[in-house]
């Protein structure tokens, strides 16, 4: 069983919740001060950071005084260069660069347990210490303060796949007002709270159990949540990620992390979202890195029916003269076409085969989703088949493929993955039940 990233371990009795406290100090020294303040007033200690991209004279005394300051000079020593260097690059260079040295610095103070949690403020130094947060284990507490966090804008280059904070700071971070005030007072109170509540606790123990992770989103959560049930009291630890694009690239990031033993990859839309389009995309290499790792999978075609856009509006605009079902007033599905779909039963062959280690496709064939089902807006026996035709051609021999005349949130379907997973190898009895259509 493969062993988990640890947290280190608890920091010595009485010692004070420590937390760095980044931004760019020519800019925002008097703002990231006061926040630093406010940190103190709550009975941490405040270490501050300094990701200016220019050469600056040094804060003024009442910013460091009494404070550890990692200046410019430490920051781009830690990514290999000079603060001159730095300096004189183009600006989207510059960034590139401290973003290493801050990468590099916190990686370090976090596993030498000489910080309890970290924040960053502004609008620039956010983007240099947002990719560095992304490097921080999951636990850790890290939160971003910024003016962009905010409107329709996409928080990909803030949070990551990783458990990052962010808090809209209102107004633009200058000066010291009614409003700005009140924000760097909760903001220290939100990570000094997290730093101190981690830092107290025990050290994680190994875990013993084995761990499943398993792919969804809410039309597959009828069905999930019984197999976790009947997994976790088997003795199972169950880990669901959403089928969002953010969550499947998260889960294949804790499958190269060693975290993961079984992946029940049930709700595989992405794949749909990357070829087809949408909202939905995980990227190339999802349904991946747990066959090149030869960890074990269950593969379903959980949603594959469907792409999710955003209105109704948006949906009829970008894809004309669908099928489409509103999931919510902010979400629509829309309905694939027969060629798409076979399109995916090649693909889904395709990454299927990848595999190194033991892995099993089942299809129910009653339905892959909430609306496709018997009597359903998204019901279309030839698209569906297409898909299925498509990826039994594609699929090489050591790649089983159990078809079920069951719909996806049909409890007999789970029950029959969930019992071929704890006798632990194929189909329950070793053999094709008499419902089922197998090809190996």
């Amino acid at each position: 069983m493969n062993s988990p990233s640890r947290r280190p371990d608890v920091r010595r009795a009485g010692s004070p919740t420590v937390v760095v406290v980044i931004g760019t100090f020519d800019t925002k020294a008097e703002e990231l001060g006061v926040l630093a303040d406010e940190i103190e007033a709550q009975g941490a200690t405040a270490v501050l950071m300094d990701t200016s991209a220019r050469l600056t004279e040094r804060p003024s005394v009442d910013v460091i005084a009494r404070r550890t300051f990692i200046d410019q000079e430490q920051v781009a020593a830690a990514a290999g260069s000079t603060s001159a260097a730095i300096s004189a690059l183009p600006r989207g260079e510059a960034v590139s660069a401290l973003r290493a040295g801050v990468t590099a610095l916190l990686e370090r103070m976090v596993a030498e347990r000489s910080v309890d949690g970290a924040v960053c403020m502004g609008g620039a130094g956010t983007h240099i210490a947002g990719p560095a947060f992304q490097r921080l284990p999951l636990g850790f507490p890290k939160l971003i303060i910024s003016p962009l966090a905010s409107g329709g804008r996409t928080f990909e280059a803030y949070v990551g796949i990783k458990d990052v904070a962010v808090l809209h700071s209102v107004a633009d971070i200058i000066g010291v007002n009614s409003v700005t005030s009140g924000v760097y007072r909760s903001a220290a109170g939100y990570i000094v709270g997290a730093a101190r509540h981690v830092g107290a606790e025990p050290p994680s123990a190994e875990r013993t159990s084995p761990t499943i992770a398993a792919s969804m989103n809410g039309n597959t959560t009828p069905a999930l949540m019984r197999g976790r049930e009947r997994l976790e009291a088997a003795g199972y630890s169950f880990v669901a990620f959403h089928a969002n694009g953010v969550g499947g690239r998260a889960l294949e990031d804790a499958v190269a992390s060693g975290k993961v033993d079984i992946v029940l990859d049930f709700t595989t839309t992405e794949l749909a979202g990357h070829l087809v389009g949408g909202l939905m995309d995980p990227g190339p290499e999802r349904m991946e890195t747990a066959g090149r790792r030869g960890v074990r999978q269950v593969l379903v075609p959980g949603c594959l029916d469907f792409i999710t856009c955003g209105r109704l509006e948006d949906a009829e605009q970008e894809f004309p003269g669908r099928v489409y079902f509103g999931h919510n007033p902010e979400l629509t599905l829309v309905r694939l076409t027969r060629d798409e779909a076979a399109t995916l039963g090649k693909e889904f062959a395709r990454k299927a085969n990848l595999a190194t280690g033991p892995v099993t496709v089942y299809v129910p064939t009653g339905g892959l989703s909430i609306p496709d089902a018997p009597g359903g807006p998204f019901w279309d026996p030839e698209a569906d088949t297409a898909f299925l035709d498509d990826l039994r051609e594609g699929l090489q021999p050591q790649v089983e493929l159990i078809t079920l005349p069951w719909h996806i949130n049909d409890p007999r379907f789970i029950d029959r993955i969930v019992d071929d997973l704890l006798v632990g190898s194929g189909a329950a009895d070793g053999a094709a039940r008499p419902c089922d259509a197998v090809t190996t």
